[in-house]
């Protein structure tokens, strides 16, 4: 949580960061952003909040997590309440004075008052917890709310003046959702599928709306207690009810009514929000009616200069893509991956490959005598694990299964090696016998583990109470047990960051707040004090070397450090590379081209591509001379610029996929993939190495981690819980020279706003899954059409893509923010093309794993099996491209992105394009979205994104006539990136033998 003492304690040091930072910056000479301000005015609202005033009838709305004040019978609403005061769940005081709110202003959920005009607030919980829909009592001295404070979700109150807490609930279940009945001495929440109801005096508990098909949310008792109304949702959408009298009735005929409990106005009159519109239905009759608002909402857009590129200068460059740093044992040499190999830097010298193939390579460990290394890699067709000495270089395969292996570390006897596999389950490994032992079943994403020097225990980051935190396993009884990196704290990431046992076992090493840490232990793990900050710059990937020597990396440079503190000294790596660029001269004649910036196509064109760009386009000349120049004839094809898939977290699954992963995305005309969130230094590593062309695959716009809150669920998201880690952060973006910063689900907005503004300084554009208020203050760009949120309302996301109204559509387009579209619905269109799970490069370039998920999804669009929690019906998809057919229509802009490997890798962009072309999508607009415009929201609109003279020479060559039938992209023959040209058979055939295994 972000408190006082961290905000102060950073904010010197972050201004001056912000002050020094452009003159380091990588991209030279970007000019500071000039915001321009976008007035848009609304009249209807998506998941709009309504509050009633007791004292006047007036209005307060929650609408795109800004407040207005509306006049009782509508009218021009006015903006109240602070810029950042993140508000939720609104709820007026009995005396109309202040408003309740949950609030996220702190880095936590809690509940805040507000005067009735916005200003004057006042927090009135605190802490480490999540506190949320707040309440009101009776007699405006309490406010009731639904608490984490203990473990489980549990309804509490507050006095308002003094703070003091009472726990109202406390069973295993979650209880949320309360409201007070009118006499003030029980309170009604959500338990399940039912409102119950608890005596406050007594504690006894009885139901009020008993269980039924679908959910219940939001209850609201009527003034003279005779009703209570609630919300019920199901598959054909969420109204709103009334229980009375033992009975329960729908009232009005809203479809779509909001995730907010209903306001009485009297015993009779409800007012709430529904269909877009602030509603008013009278609970006796069921008549409803509307009452007419507009709101403004001043946007502030950015004008700045983007970054830089350089595609065609072979000047060397220095490597920061260093992934997984390990220090010998004695101290002498670093192993580490870089450039699609593995490396052996003696310290002082010069590096040497100790791995020389183009397949993947990954996690270095050495033997406790330094005479081994182990590593996993896709030599052999999947990954799998190897030992390699290192004095003479001759090498054992460790491990042969159809499946992954990764992340090996040894015993301290150089016996057994501790992996883990592509279902995210931990082994041991003997490997004079061969024989594994299960250790831990799935788990989310942990870290790589670490053995304790007595040989007893493994430890590694996992996912524990929405934080990363230790896992120590006991590896004779079996039994684990989880201990806290610090009070509230969490790992950096779930990955290299640590735990790291040290040689003596004293102690274990991580990467906490960004920084390097040493906590003292017992030989179990069991912490015998407090964690020490050992690093005061972005620190990560800790390694021991010996006399409590820590090894780490600073923003792309190998470090050492005492572990006892003291000040860093640089390892020299002294490794470079130059961007790939062939030296060849080309001429393409197509049959048809498609050249992404007008609809109809050309026919019987001849490209000439020189190096790695193209020269002209020109109509086709039969008489050209061809001496000295390399012809394709695509006389029979089409051909088009190279796809762009948008939204996609590459490390995600690489480590596991391998060398297949960069093959796979070309075979399908996919030349350029832009993360949204992946581990910084393997994504470094990736863009390095495709650029260097040591690597096959698309080119790769990369970011790291997203910026997240204290709290994190995702291993490739960094918590930030401090102003002066927020400043290592805008550190690593500059110096690791991202393409991009994603800020998630539970990161405040004011740090938004303050990384939008710095990033932008840099010429860096931003995204996250919020509209508003990130489009008020520079945010680039939104992913997905519906996307997860902090909020976690449990049916927000079922009507959040059907449910998008005016205010929606006209912020997205009139702000000039695109979407990306991550459609994972569109796996429905494997019910039109099942065959698509037995194309070749399927199965060649889908791992055995990869391709049992795809086949499940095709059953699940055929309704032949169970569909997983992802994949959504023909219908979702009519919904969600309804969504698209109207941003566009606005003016808007919606990209191609699919969120791989969440969704299926390649395929899905295929699919996401399929389903906006059936249904009601022009395959015009759809095809820019994943070539012209994507390539013009990064930044590189000039070099790609079409087919024209003077750009970068990616392009896909398919069968049929893709700018008329969609399907017809699918169907790659060639592939050219960058100037080099694949066939398909080129791409598939260093795994195509391995189809069987």
């Amino acid at each position: 949580m972000r408190t006082a003492h961290h905000r102060r304690s950073g904010v010197v040091a972050l201004a001056c960061l912000l002050a020094t930072s452009s003159a380091t910056s990588p991209a030279t000479g970007v000019a500071e952003a000039r915001p321009r301000t976008v007035a848009v005015t609304v009249s209807e609202g998506t998941n709009l909040a309504v509050a009633v005033s007791p004292r006047d009838g007036s209005l307060v709305v929650d609408l795109q997590g800004q407040l207005f004040s509306v006049p009782p019978q509508g009218g021009a609403a006015t903006p109240i309440g602070a810029d950042f005061l993140d508000p939720y769940w609104p709820s007026f005081s009995p005396d109309g004075r202040r408003l309740a709110l949950q609030s996220f202003v702190d880095g936590m959920f809690h509940i805040q008052t507000v005067a009735a005009d916005g200003t004057d607030a006042r927090q009135v919980t605190r802490g480490e917890h999540d506190d949320l829909y707040p309440a009101w009592s009776p007699d405006g001295t309490r406010i009731a709310f639904t608490s984490d404070r203990q473990g489980t979700e549990d309804v509490w109150t507050v006095d308002v003046r003094s703070g003091a807490l009472t726990r109202i609930t406390s069973a295993a279940t979650a209880e949320t959702h309360p409201t007070w009945h009118p006499d003030g001495r029980s309170l009604a929440y959500v338990q399940g599928t039912t409102v119950e109801s608890v005596d406050l005096a007594s504690g006894a508990v009885r139901t009020v709306v008993p269980a039924a098909p679908g959910f219940v949310g939001a209850p609201s008792w009527s003034p003279d207690g005779r009703r209570l109304a609630f919300l019920r949702g199901g598959q054909t959408g969420r109204t709103l009810q009334v229980a009375e009298n033992g009975a329960v009735r729908q009232v009005g005929e809203y479809r779509d009514v909001f995730p907010f409990p209903p306001r009485w106005r009297d015993a009779d009159e409800l007012v709430y929000g529904a269909d877009g519109h602030i509603a008013v239905t009278r609970a006796s009759t069921g008549a409803s009616r509307e009452i007419p608002f507009t709101a403004t909402f001043q946007l502030r857009r950015d004008r700045y200069e983007r970054k830089t590129y350089d595609f065609d200068s072979r000047r060397p460059r220095p490597v920061r893509g260093i992934a997984a740093p390990a220090l010998s044992p004695d101290g002498g040499s670093v192993a580490f991956k870089a450039l699609n190999d593995l490396w052996l830097l003696p310290v002082g010298g010069t590096p040497r490959k100790i791995t020389r193939d183009a397949f993947h390579e990954s996690d270095p460990a050495w033997t406790r005598d330094g005479a081994r290394i182990a590593y996993a890699s896709d030599k052999a067709g999947t990954m799998d694990l190897y030992a390699l000495e290192v004095a003479t270089g001759r090498e054992q395969r460790l491990t042969s299964s159809p499946g992954a292996e990764i992340a090996p570390t040894w015993s301290p006897d150089g016996q057994a090696v501790a992996f883990q596999d592509q279902d995210a389950q931990t082994f041991t490994l003997d490997t004079a016998t061969g024989a594994t032992t299960r250790v831990l079943g799935p788990l989310n994403a942990p870290g790589r583990p670490s053995w304790s020097p007595d040989g007893r225990t493994l430890a590694m980051a996992v996912s524990a109470a929405d934080r990363n935190q230790i896992l120590l396993a006991d590896l004779a009884s079996g039994t684990t047990r989880t201990v806290e990196p610090g009070p509230y704290a969490s790992l950096s990431t779930r990955g290299d960051d640590g735990p790291v046992w040290s040689p003596d076992g004293r102690a274990l090493a991580f990467s906490l707040d960004s920084t390097i840490h040493v906590l003292p232990v017992d030989p179990s793990g069991t912490p015998t004090g407090p964690a020490r900050q050992v690093t005061r710059e972005a620190s990560d990937a800790p390694t021991w070397g010996p006399g409590d020597t820590l090894l780490y990396l600073n923003n792309g440079r190998l470090k050492k450090v005492p572990a006892a503190g003291g000040r860093p000294t640089e390892v020299p790596v002294g490794l470079t590379y130059t961007r790939d660029k062939p030296d060849s001269r080309v001429v393409i004649r197509a049959g048809r081209l498609w050249d992404g910036k007008n609809a109809a196509p050309r026919t019987d064109v001849d490209i000439v591509v020189v190096g790695n760009r193209i020269r002209s386009v020109e109509p086709h000349r039969p008489d050209r001379s061809l001496a000295g120049w390399e012809y394709v004839d695509a006389s029979a094809l089409t051909v088009t610029p190279g796809l762009v898939d948008m939204h996609v977290h590459q490390e995600l699954r690489a480590k596991y996929v391998g060398d297949r992963l960069g093959r796979l995305l070309l075979s399908y005309g996919i030349t350029t993939t832009r993360s949204t969130g992946d581990p910084v230094y393997r994504a470094l590593e990736d863009r390095e190495a495709l650029d260097a062309g040591a690597r096959t695959g698309p080119r790769f716009f990369m970011t790291g981690e997203m910026l997240e809150g204290s709290r994190v669920g995702w291993e490739f998201a960094r918590p930030v819980r401090g102003e002066r880690q927020l400043g290592l952060e805008l550190s690593r973006v500059r110096e690791l020279d991202y393409d991009l910063v994603k800020t998630y689900e539970r990161f405040p907005f004011d740090w938004q706003a303050r990384v939008t503004g710095r990033a932008h300084d840099l010429g860096v554009p931003t995204t996250s899954h919020y509209l508003y208020p990130g489009i008020a203050h520079g945010v680039d760009m939104k992913e997905h059409l519906a996307g997860p949120s902090k909020w976690g309302f449990g049916f927000a996301r079922d009507s959040s893509a059907a449910g998008v109204y005016e205010d929606v559509v006209q912020l997205a387009a009139r702000g000039g923010m695109p979407f990306s579209s991550t459609l994972f619905s569109s796996g429905s269109m494997l019910a039109d093309d099942p065959g698509m799970e037995d194309d070749p490069r399927v199965r060649a370039l889908y791992t055995p794993q990869e391709r049992q998920t795809l086949h499940a999804k095709v059953l699940c669009a055929q309704g032949l099996g169970p569909c997983g929690f992802l994949d959504g019906t023909a219908e979702q998809a009519r919904r969600e491209v309804g969504v698209v057919t109207r941003l566009l229509a606005a003016g808007g802009t919606v990209l191609a992105g699919t969120d791989a490997p969440l969704d299926t890798m390649a395929i899905s962009l295929h699919l996401n394009l399929r389903a906006m072309g059936k249904y009601g999508v022009d395959p015009f607009r759809a095809l820019q979205g994943a070539t012209l415009l994507s390539a013009r929201q990064l930044g590189v609109e000039r070099d790609l994104g079409s087919v024209e003279e003077g750009k970068l020479a990616d392009l896909v060559f398919t069968g049929g006539d893709a700018s008329r039938d969609l399907a017809a992209l699918a169907d790659v023959r060639m592939v050219m990136k960058n100037g080099r040209l694949s066939t398909v058979d080129d791409l598939v055939e260093p795994f195509a033998g391995l189809v069987a295994r």
